[in-house]
């Protein structure tokens, strides 16, 4: 039986969802973001709430192997960044509506609020900790901070894509600008997902060029008081990514760091049980409150 959320003058309806995890029934929700568009989001489990923001390829159902691992401990909370999944959309993308977006999931969620971002999903979360004091802790994957511009790598995107070379364009986002080894891209073209995020990647060259206008403030970053995890891979090779990390330990003035040995950008993918792991003893940790 497949249910869907529907969202009608301000009501959110309940649905239930094909393919039942462990021990807990997903249910997805539409909650009106800022401007009004629909964001999708996917429950299960019980306990604190715990939102997870996908990043740049695909949408909340790469995180549904980790749902096992989390709904334990946690509501676990997976949303479709707008323009994603069963999420709505708008004409006028930017990074400032991903992280009203954020914002206004967490703000729907009745109790504790935990976030968890990667990639790109990782500076809307951390952009939603500014919009809201709803967030008690973050957890932020890699996220590409740091002034770049890859508007030439997306202007090539964008002519394959219209050459009918989605595919290539695909691979062309993960080795030029996210620099995934070419063993990960192999085995993420192995996965049943690999399709969907072929499918979205006009998506993601909007969010290419979005974060390209995104200007880092190091002072602004010192403000935030939201005990902040950081996570990253010892095999990243993207220097944009690991400037970011960098900066962000330099400036964030309650955070930690876990780095996983072996691992690249997709960590959650490769070793699901060691990163939900890592990621609920930060959670769950009471000494690691905000000032």
């Amino acid at each position: 039986m497949k249910i869907f959320g529907v969202l009608l003058a301000g009501v959110v309806f309940f649905s239930r969802v094909n393919g039942a995890i462990p021990q807990a029934e997903s249910l997805v929700i539409h909650v009106p973001s800022k401007d009004g568009t629909s964001i999708a989001v996917e429950c299960a489990g019980a306990g604190p709430n715990l939102v997870i923001v996908h990043g740049g390829i695909g949408d909340r159902s790469r995180w549904k192997p980790l749902f096992p691992f989390f709904a334990s401990h946690f509501t676990v909370c997976a949303m479709d960044r707008r323009g994603r999944g069963a999420s709505g959309d708008s004409a006028d993308y930017s990074l400032q509506k991903g992280a009203e977006d954020v914002a206004a999931v967490a703000n729907s969620r009745s109790g504790t609020v935990f976030v968890l971002g990667h990639s790109i999903g990782g500076v809307c979360a951390l952009e939603a900790a500014f919009l809201t004091d709803k967030i008690s802790k973050l957890v932020l994957y890699e996220p590409p901070l740091q002034d770049r511009n890859h508007s030439t790598v997306a202007t090539q995107m964008e002519n394959m894509v219209r050459a009918g070379e989605s595919k290539q364009a695909l691979v062309t986002f993960l080795q030029e600008i996210v620099m995934v080894s070419p063993k990960e891209i192999e085995e993420m073209k192995a996965r049943p997902s690999w399709s969907e995020r072929v499918a979205g990647i006009g998506k993601q060259i909007r969010e290419i060029r979005a974060l390209d206008r995104y200007r880092f403030d190091a002072n602004r970053m010192r403000g935030l008081k939201v005990p902040t995890l950081l996570l990253t891979g010892s095999k990243t090779a993207s220097p944009d990514l690991k400037r970011a990390i960098s900066s962000l330990m330099d400036c964030l003035p309650n955070h930690s760091l876990i780095v996983f040995q072996g691992q690249e950008h997709n960590a959650m993918d490769t070793v699901p049980q060691e990163f939900a792991e890592a990621v609920t003893k930060f959670l769950l940790d009471t000494k690691s409150k905000a000032d």
